[in-house]
């Protein structure tokens, strides 16, 4: 789970133009006054349905893994300033099933164990504070449809988050993001270098001046590392995977027996 849904969606961006793209023709009051014919209209739905069903069938198919994702960002603004941000999630991978939790810096760590509070500045929603980097629990039927909840484990309660608000909690909006770091049917689009090496097969696609390179691991299925940026070096964005030892955790079983809610009872 992310402070910010950014490293997932910037890089993302590269095999969600063609979507992007195709939102922003639909949206268009141009094309929006020309009916599609019934048939039109079928095809479209069977396709979704079928490309639905191709991904929830990946999904199941997908090995389960325990792993820890640090994601760095860099970016030059047009003011002159750099900014960057660095964290690290681990995330546990069921079968159409997830948990994200934020693995916080010892310094913070040791912080709050002595009592200090680190408050945030107002947000979308403002939703309480005990909301941010809190543990999520996402799960994806075969229907496609998913469920975000946020677990606050101080409060000893599981808070059920519509669409809506995800963004508030660090969901960036695509299960297929988080479940594979990059998901298969991207990689259909790019090129394919040199042949896999330990296990690993290397991808690489360029948008304009954004060049992403993937290394995929092919047994595991995940992107071991994510690298996307630009050809002046004013962004960079890399994520880096590795499996965590030891058998694989159930972290789900700590939130046995807390209260249920939803999101509105987090609104001031």
């Amino acid at each position: 789970m992310s402070s910010s849904a950014f490293p997932i969606r910037s890089l993302s961006g590269i095999w969600l133009a063609a979507a992007w793209l195709a939102c922003s023709m639909a949206a268009s009051p141009a094309l929006a006054q020309t009916a599609k014919p019934a048939s039109a209209t079928a095809s479209v739905n069977t396709k979704a349905a079928d490309a639905m069903v191709r991904t929830s069938a990946a999904v199941q198919a997908t090995p389960e893994a325990d792993l820890r994702i640090s994601y760095e960002a860099m970016s030059v603004g047009s003011d002159g300033v750099q900014r960057s941000s660095i964290y690290t999630n681990r995330v546990y991978r069921r079968k159409g099933q997830l948990w994200i939790e934020r693995e916080l810096p010892a310094a913070l760590r040791q912080s709050q164990e002595h009592g200090h509070e680190h408050e945030h500045g107002p947000h979308a929603g403002h939703a309480h504070d005990e909301a941010r980097a809190a543990p999520l629990s996402v799960r994806r039927t075969d229907d496609g449809k998913v469920a975000v909840e946020v677990v606050l484990a101080k409060l000893r309660r599981v808070i059920s988050v519509d669409q809506a608000h995800h963004g508030n909690v660090g969901y960036g909006g695509s299960f297929e993001n988080v479940y594979w770091i990059v998901p298969p049917t991207a990689l259909q689009s790019m090129e394919r270098v040199g042949k896999p090496q330990a296990g690993v097969q290397r991808y690489k696609a360029a948008a304009g001046e954004q060049t992403t390179v993937v290394d995929w691991d092919i047994t595991n299925q995940f992107a071991r590392r994510v690298e996307r940026g630009d050809a002046h070096g004013t962004e960079r964005i890399v994520v880096t995977a590795t499996r965590l030892p030891g058998p694989l955790a159930q972290p789900w079983k700590r939130i046995e027996g807390y209260d249920r809610g939803d999101y509105s009872d987090l609104l001031d």
